[in-house]
This record gives structure tokens, sequence and C-alpha cells, in this order.
């Protein structure tokens, strides 16, 4: 967190850290997410039946898509500030974003998700390496603020029904950076073993026969 005097606000909106390179969608529209996300914690509160209920009475809707040049703006942000849910840690530039999306031999994905408040927006990026006998998972990572849907594994699978349907093998790059224990976590519910170490750096594989469908209480919305 910064602190600034108010006597210094004018000078101090003018340093690098107040200027970012874009505004996207999610910033601008921060303040209704966050009120939906107020009306949300006051239904959960209030709620009486299990938590599987309570997300079911959400409506939420998962939908995952090749990253588009108008997604790339957030899909930076996302590398940049995601922490907990993220597999390597690793930022990403718009501008690497972008190479990688028109590469014939990746696939970059970007995940949103909705409710019957409205829109959480993108929340999760997967960026895949498309091997001949292999898909490497360089990178995976989801929004913190949706770790309490249920939803850190819906991506994932995905990408791991994929690789099954193409007859391919699904290894993940992983790094331990200290605070990712949580997607450490997801990828071993998700059946991915690790095969080699080096370091903080760990490879994973994933066990093609365990895909799971998505949770009951969320749609999944495949687009083009």
């Amino acid at each position: 967190m910064t602190c600034v005097d108010i006597l210094e606000l004018e000078e101090a909106l003018t340093r690098p850290e107040f200027r970012p390179r874009f505004v996207t969608d999610e910033s601008a529209q921060r303040r209704a997410m966050y009120r939906g996300q107020i009306a949300r914690e006051e239904l959960e509160q209030e709620f009486v039946g299990t938590n599987e209920e309570f997300l079911a009475g959400l409506g939420m809707t998962f939908t995952i898509a090749p990253a588009r040049r108008e997604d790339l703006q957030r899909a930076e942000e996302l590398t940049v500030r995601t922490n907990q849910l993220n597999s390597t840690g690793r930022t990403y530039s718009y501008d690497e974003l972008d190479a990688l999306r028109e590469s014939p031999d990746h696939l970059l994905l970007v995940a949103s998700l909705t409710d019957m408040f409205g829109s959480y927006g993108k929340i999760g990026l997967a960026l895949v390496e498309k091997g001949e006998d292999a898909w490497r998972l360089c990178m995976m990572l989801m929004s913190c603020r949706v770790m309490s849907r249920g939803v850190g594994m819906v991506l994932l699978n995905h990408i791991m029904r994929l690789a099954a349907e193409a007859g391919v093998a699904v290894r993940a790059d992983f790094v331990e950076t200290g605070r990712n224990r949580m997607m450490q976590i997801t990828y071993a519910f998700a059946g991915f073993r690790e095969v080699s170490r080096d370091g903080a750096h760990v490879v994973l594989e994933a066990d093609l026969s365990a895909v799971q469908p998505p949770p009951s209480y969320v749609k999944l919305d495949i687009a083009e």
C-alpha cells in the first residue's frame, strides 16, 4: 500500500506508479464490481444452507475463449496483479502476449465469470505451448477474487480435455514463489503429479483419465 500526503497529491499523481500504461475495462468498472461483491457477501451471510447450494443460486456462467487483441491489456494486468493463483509468478507484457496469441504453436485462453449480480470480468488466463507429443502449460492463473467460487479447476480441466482429444500429454510448469500454494493445490486436485524438479521450478504431468466436468453449479460456455 502506498500512502500519499494529501498536500502532495497533485505531484504524486504524476508519478509512474499512478499512471498505468492501460486502464482496462475491469479497472474502469471496479467500483461497480465491488458493489456487486458486497451484495454477494450480504446474501451469503444471510443464506441458510450448504455452500454448494449457495453457489448454485448465484447462476454462474464461466466463459473460456481464445484471447483477442482487445483482451490483452487485461491479460497483461492479470499477470502483474495475480500472485496466489499464479502457477509461475512470471509476468508477460502486452507485446509478448500479442505475439503468443498469433503463434500457431501456442494457445492463449482467457476466462471470464458472471452471475446474477453481474460480471466479475476477465479472471483467468492460460498459455499452452502445443508440441507434437505433449502440450506444455507455461502459465495458468486465476484472480483471487473468484477463489471462493470453486471455479479454479474449470479452465485447467478444459485444457486437459482438449489435450486428451488431441491425443497428447499435458505437462505444466510450476514455480514455487512462496505465495502460490493455492495453485499448487489446484493442480494436485486436478490430477497433476510432479515428474521433475530443479530447485523451485517443478514440472507436473496430468492424468488425463481424471478429467473432471465443471461443478454442477457452474454453466460452462466455450467460445470459438
